[in-house]
């Protein structure tokens, strides 16, 4: 089973690539739930990395429906990740109902050709995902990043494993959402093809915080080495 993992710094790259992870997903502020990141630190990240990175398209945190303004940006940013060399891209549109944009994703997709197209895990809010299902396999979407509709993808796995048995070999069901070393060996059991995970230990919160010192100490977004030995070995007996 092979592990990508979410890199929000070129040292989580670096130790991806030492634990023996398969891909990066590149993008920053995790604790927004990601954002696309710099150019300069997507161009530095394509240099210094052995592993292919899929980069997250999301221009602004907050829900996933965007204005004809944010969505040129977003696809600006697709363009600036084939000129940089990633090797897919991490998108997701939907309306304010929470339903697929089709549109969006279809104007997005084709902007981004060649690259591997990844929906993330707005596929968890909408309504009918099953039905959903057979248009992206239609549509040539590669991989769904999602919980199965959960907080957790383990709280999810019923959901995920049918969900997987729907898309059979024409589309990938990727899980993530507080997959550890103490949990992926449910995803091993279960034949998912991948996991997503970041592999960080819990950061000092701004709001904890007693002095300006405090603040500005909030450890930076590292995905730990240790634990993603542990996860490799376990994805890769």
């Amino acid at each position: 089973m092979k592990v990508e993992v979410c890199a929000t710094s070129l040292q989580s790259i670096l130790n991806a690539q030492q634990a023996g992870a398969d891909r990066i997903e590149l993008c920053a502020e995790l604790s927004l739930g990601g954002i696309t990141p710099s150019y300069g630190f997507i161009k530095e990240a394509v240099r210094l990395s052995e592993l292919p990175i899929h980069l997250l398209i999301r221009p602004r945190s907050g829900n996933f429906c965007y204005s004809e303004v944010e969505f040129q940006t977003l696809l600006e940013d697709i363009r600036m990740a084939k000129q940089l060399g990633v090797a897919g891209v991490v998108v997701g549109f939907l309306h304010s109902n929470n339903q697929i944009h089709w549109e969006q994703l279809q104007q997005a997709m084709a902007f981004a050709k060649p690259l591997a197209i990844t929906f993330h895990r707005a596929f968890d809010l909408i309504p009918d995902p099953e039905t959903a299902l057979k248009r992206f396999i239609e549509l040539g979407v590669h991989r769904i990043l999602c919980s199965g509709k959960a907080l957790q993808a383990t709280e999810g796995i019923a959901t995920l494993e049918r969900w997987k048995t729907l898309a059979g070999k024409s589309l990938e069901i990727q899980p993530g959402g507080g997959i550890s070393a103490e949990n992926c060996q449910m995803f091993y059991d279960h034949g998912f093809e991948s996991i997503h995970l970041s592999a960080q230990r819990k950061n000092l919160n701004h709001s904890n915080a007693e002095s300006v010192a405090d603040f500005w100490e909030q450890q930076a977004e590292v995905a730990d080495l240790k634990m993603l030995q542990e996860v490799v070995s376990i994805c890769k007996p």
